[in-house]
């Protein structure tokens, strides 16, 4: 099991932090950036007289969930984590009912809730196995670092990336810088 993960700092000195702790700080640090895209977008809206509204329908396929359904998926990952530490059953939300000022609450919740959770645990946690029920009967058993590494991560990453995309479709005008934001503070100027 990974335990007490050493991260080297920017200015040369080395922490140690746990896995737990750490995929919460990389849930935090990109739903905040997801909170971001979705105020430029807004505010980009908002400038050129269109509604913001309209940016829920957007998806880039036909057979797609519109960004909605993209940005409650993202916080699914977080939430399932915080839900499986506790032992309880994550609450479910209806993308399709939330507005957009409903869904930006969504994910601050997210980010609370599972910076909550994370808090208390122990890496012991990751000892476990998590049951995943699959689609058509099918299911999966995972040790807790493969959920997290295997599962979680790269759903989260999936959504996300796929609500980036839908905000660039519908001509957002962001970058990747903008999704990589999460990386400002760490930027430095070349001597």
């Amino acid at each position: 099991m990974l335990y007490g993960l050493d991260r080297h700092l920017a200015d040369g000195t080395i922490m140690t932090t746990t896995t737990l702790l750490r995929t919460s700080e990389i849930f935090s640090s990109r739903l905040k950036t997801l909170l971001y895209l979705l105020g430029k977008a807004e505010e980009e809206w908002k400038s050129k007289g269109s509604d913001p509204a309209a940016l829920l329908a957007g998806r880039i396929a036909p057979d797609m969930l519109p960004l909605p359904y993209q940005i409650v998926f993202a916080c699914n990952q977080p939430n399932d984590l915080a839900a499986w530490l506790e032992g309880s059953q994550r609450e479910r939300a209806s993308p399709e009912a939330l507005s957009l000022g409903e869904l930006r609450a969504h994910v601050e919740a997210a980010i609370a809730r599972q910076q909550e959770v994370v808090a208390k645990a122990d890496d012991k946690l990751l000892d476990r196995i998590k049951h995943i029920e699959l689609l058509q009967g099918m299911s999966v058993d995972l040790p807790g670092q493969d959920y997290v590494d295997d599962w979680l991560l790269p759903n989260f990453y999936f959504h996300i990336v796929t609500a980036y995309d839908i905000l660039r479709h519908l001509g957002v005008t962001i970058g990747k810088a903008d999704y990589m934001a999460h990386l400002a503070s760490r930027v430095r100027h070349a001597a």
